[in-house]
């Protein structure tokens, strides 16, 4: 069964209490957050205060994307705010590391791969991750046009992962929508994250 997460990145920030409230009731199974440093992506959103706000609305897992540099110095902070989930870029810190200490604090360790980065990558600690984001778009911006040779990344992943014996799930992040989901889930996808196109 294909999960739905909704991204609040897009919506109107008076309105967030609504919004986890109004996807709740029509079915979606957690909320991701991205988390931007206005450094590794040129764009400020969310910080873990706002995530604590956020919690005591649901019971729904919370995401956190961390899209910022040094992100290790700030995991703590988004674990205290009720994150279940926390995503690393393996660019922007000692990617082994980080999953390592996530994993004794016993929070679920998850990485996104760019549009640029290969999935090779992270073939070297695949046992320590529990999830992997396809970006279909650059970090850092909603609405941007859905980069289709992302979709190949999910069948190779979805098999090495089958090959491996491993339980990780995919996701999908970035230009996920009603005119993509069905090519998305059909690709292997096992969670799609609705960003812009919740609100347009």
């Amino acid at each position: 069964m294909v999960k739905k997460f909704a991204s609040l990145l897009s919506a109107d920030a008076s309105y967030y209490e609504f919004f986890i409230k109004d996807f709740e009731s029509k079915g979606f199974d957690g909320f991701h957050f991205d988390i931007m440093d206005g450094h590794f992506v040129k764009n400020f959103a969310f910080g873990p205060k706002i995530i604590s706000t956020l919690r005591k609305h649901t019971k729904l897992p919370f995401q956190a994307h961390l899209e910022i540099e040094n992100p290790g110095e700030y995991t703590d902070m988004f674990i205290k705010a009720g994150c279940d989930i926390i995503t690393f870029h393996p660019q922007t810190c000692k990617i082994e590391k980080e999953l390592r200490y996530l994993k004794a604090k016993n929070i679920l360790c998850s990485v996104a791969i760019d549009p640029d980065i290969k999935i090779e990558e992270v073939f070297n600690y695949m046992n320590l991750i529990d999830n992997i984001i396809v970006m279909s778009v650059y970090p850092g911006f909603g609405s941007q046009k859905f980069i289709v040779r992302s979709l190949e990344k999910i069948r190779k992943l979805k098999e090495k992962i089958r090959q491996d014996g491993l339980k990780i799930t995919i996701s999908m992040d970035g230009g996920v929508c009603r005119e993509t989901e069905e090519e998305i889930i059909a690709s292997g996808c096992d969670i799609l994250i609705y960003g812009s196109s919740l609100f347009d």
